[in-house]
């Protein structure tokens, strides 16, 4: 399937609502399906084709719900940037992801990241995964209203972020951790969430300032990584007041 093609009604109608320049071309079972959206004067293609066109676009048994989309490639934002844009504000949150190999817990990470106000995603240009029609979809359309930044080196990435007074804090669950909710947070504080199967890499999680953890009955090992991030990152966000 083309990586560029999106499909389904709510994420197809959210970039239509938010970022219809991103938009290429559309393609629907019934132009019914896009009457509340004025495309005449845009410069994207509708194409009203069969259900079995649409399937074949695909390429796979999906619900397409009789709406795919093609979008343009999506852009990343420059790591200089965001550094720049985190130094105009008192308070910021970043998340570091080392290496998150699954398109569903990175889709579910930017959302939650997008709602709990994160203020910016750094990540692999490579060994992660990146963003994808499926990180689109599960990210309900999300990734385009955060920063999400590419490096080749995230320990460099963290040394930058130390550079202009950044916090590290690694989640890790071992004998150097802290429960989170024992921590008092820095206002400018990046948050590093491991790989699904072996966590934070050993160089990152030696040079973070703190090893923390999420809280629980121990009846598991450890909370999935989507679900991880999304408790942690509302507990800072809140913790700094960025829910307000």
């Amino acid at each position: 399937m083309n990586s560029n093609l999106i499909y389904g009604k709510h994420v197809v109608f959210e970039l239509l609502k938010k970022h219809q320049n991103m938009v290429k071309e559309i393609w629907v079972k019934d132009l019914k399906i896009l009457n509340e959206f004025d495309l005449k004067k845009t410069k994207i293609k509708v194409n009203v084709v069969s259900e079995n066109k649409l399937d074949q676009l695909l390429e796979t048994q999906t619900q397409h719900q009789g709406i795919i989309a093609q979008i343009k490639d999506f852009n990343y934002t420059p790591f200089n940037e965001l550094i720049s844009d985190l130094n105009k504000k008192e308070k910021s949150l970043v998340l570091i992801l080392d290496q998150i190999h699954d398109s569903y817990n990175f889709g579910a990470i930017i959302r939650s990241c997008s709602l709990l106000n994160v203020d910016g995603i750094i990540i692999l240009d490579k060994k992660q995964v990146q963003v994808n029609s499926t990180v689109l979809k599960t990210s309900s359309g999300s990734a385009f209203d955060i920063k999400i930044c590419k490096t080749n080196n995230l320990n460099n990435a963290i040394k930058i972020l130390k550079n202009n007074n950044f916090w590290i804090y690694a989640t890790n669950l071992n004998q150097n951790s802290t429960d989170m909710t024992k921590i008092d947070f820095a206002n400018k504080t990046a948050v590093i969430i491991g790989n699904e199967q072996k966590g934070v890499s050993e160089l990152l999680t030696k040079n973070s300032d703190f090893n923390i953890y999420v809280p629980s009955n121990k009846n598991i090992d450890s909370f999935n990584a989507s679900v991880a991030c999304s408790i942690i990152c509302f507990w800072i966000a809140n913790y700094l007041n960025k829910l307000s």
